[in-house]
């Protein structure tokens, strides 16, 4: 490997390296960076304690030690390797779910597949420390980044890989950006979706309405936002080969039933707004309405603070214990997070899909759980219900063996030419304490009548 001597120019420091696909604004986060002139990327005991449990075999865990060695060896790379774990545990990357996305640099040699992986490892003593400077408890943190470590240890001692898989998502645990209370997974969010929340003083009733410039399908699922002006890079396009017949490719991006689309407006006046009406059921109707600003007040802008909100697997997915789950996150983050004001919380799964009331019926915990949210088209397709019902987009429908009801109604609804859509969900904390619920009696009738409309029986 060449051991080039360590430099601080950026862009020497990009052509050594090798890397690609790195964060936006990065250049002038590490113009922030002040080197501290450690020469390890991770205290050896701190290492070796993260690792114990996993009892790898001398060739795994050597592996990962020349690895170690070998960035701590390049100065340089040690040097963008120590920025970058400053960079992830700082305030600017904590609340951007998709800032990272991969690190795989090209001059490790046989070492680069491992490295990300290390990064990873070397954040959390540095998380730890943030952790006791704001006076939260180990056990609220002490297993966060071993939630991840348990399956990437799995996986690297079965197969030998050791390449991170969705960096955005393991980050958070690495960070120990993410808690777990009771029930759910939290971490803070930043919200920068096109939309805002207005609630009556009168009755209590919350409405939303897009930015101008969403464009969304005739049925009423966002296609995209509104281009964002500080977003200047060319886009790559796509070479999209023809999807593999009866597989998620096909049923997981199927579209609208029928053409045409409508893109909003948003006109705001000293007494009132008028814009598209956001159904709280999922979807955005094609017509416009105004609220009158002496009644509603906004309760939900760009740049406010939300909880994020994450399903794990298992037993436990109810209204009950999604409320208590919330009700101790916000306790949990006004006492330890005190200098951001939650708002309430945002999510975004198949789960929250109304579509799937259709097939399993009201009063099941799927339904009542997502009937206490604001739901959203966030212009997310089916690919999230196709990979958690049936595994893989590669798999096929026709001839696949479900063992559920679920399983067996979304295959028959997929066969039959519909589609299902992720859906965004908000839960403002005012609703978290109280329970009311968002959408009225005419919100889901509405719902029902375009389903109706283009479903195929």
């Amino acid at each position: 490997m060449d051991n080039k001597a360590q430099t601080t120019d950026y862009r020497k420091i990009l052509e050594h390296m090798g890397m690609r696909k790195l964060p936006a604004g990065f250049a002038e986060a590490f113009s922030l960076y002040k080197p501290d002139g450690v020469k390890e990327l991770i205290d050896r005991s701190y290492y070796e304690k993260l690792l114990a449990p996993y009892d790898l075999d001398p060739d795994r865990k050597g592996f990962l030690d020349e690895t170690l060695a070998a960035i701590e060896n390049d100065e340089t790379a040690l040097l963008f390797s120590r920025f970058f774990v400053w960079d992830m545990c700082s305030q600017r990357n904590k609340y951007d779910i998709d800032n990272y996305t991969e690190l795989m640099p090209d001059c490790l040699g046989k070492y680069n597949e491992a490295y990300a992986f290390l990064i990873l490892l070397a954040c959390v003593p540095v998380a730890e420390e943030e952790m006791k400077r704001r006076g939260i408890p180990e056990e609220y943190y002490s297993d966060i980044p071993h939630r991840m470590l348990r399956d990437q240890m799995k996986r690297y001692k079965e197969t030998g890989r050791i390449d991170v898989e969705d960096m955005p998502w393991k980050m958070n645990f690495y960070t120990l950006t993410i808690f777990l209370l009771d029930r759910f997974l939290f971490i803070p969010y930043e919200h920068g979706e096109g939309f805002s929340l207005y609630r009556s003083r009168k009755t209590g009733k919350v409405i939303g309405i897009p930015d101008e410039g969403c464009t969304y399908d005739s049925e009423g699922q966002l296609l995209s936002w509104p281009p964002d002006p500080e977003d200047t890079e060319d886009s790559e396009e796509e070479k999209n080969e023809p999807p593999k017949p009866d597989t998620g490719y096909v049923y997981a991006l199927r579209g609208a039933r029928n053409e045409g689309t409508f893109t909003t407006t948003k006109e705001e006046s000293a007494s009132g707004i008028t814009g598209y009406y956001m159904n709280p059921v999922g979807y955005t109707e094609n017509r416009l309405i105004t609220i009158d600003l002496t009644e509603y007040e906004q309760v939900l802008k760009k740049g406010d603070y939300l909880i994020a909100l994450h399903i794990p697997g298992g037993e436990g997915y109810t209204p009950e214990r999604m409320h208590n789950s919330m009700k101790l996150a916000l306790d949990f983050f006004a006492k330890y997070y005190p200098e951001l004001d939650m708002k309430g919380f945002w999510s975004s799964s198949w789960l929250y899909d109304k579509r799937l009331e259709t097939i399993i019926g009201k009063n099941r915990n799927i339904t009542n759980v997502a009937d206490l949210m604001f739901r959203y088209s966030d212009g997310e397709n089916g690919h999230m219900l196709y990979i958690h019902l049936y595994k893989d987009l590669n798999n096929t429908l026709s001839d696949y063996p479900c063992t559920t009801s679920l399983q067996k109604g979304a295959r028959d609804y997929l066969l039959k030419g519909n589609r299902f859509c992720t859906t965004g969900m908000m839960i403002l904390k005012e609703e978290a304490l109280n329970g009311k619920i968002y959408y009225t009696e005419e919100d889901e009738q509405h719902f029902f009548d375009l389903m109706k409309s283009v479903t195929l029986e």
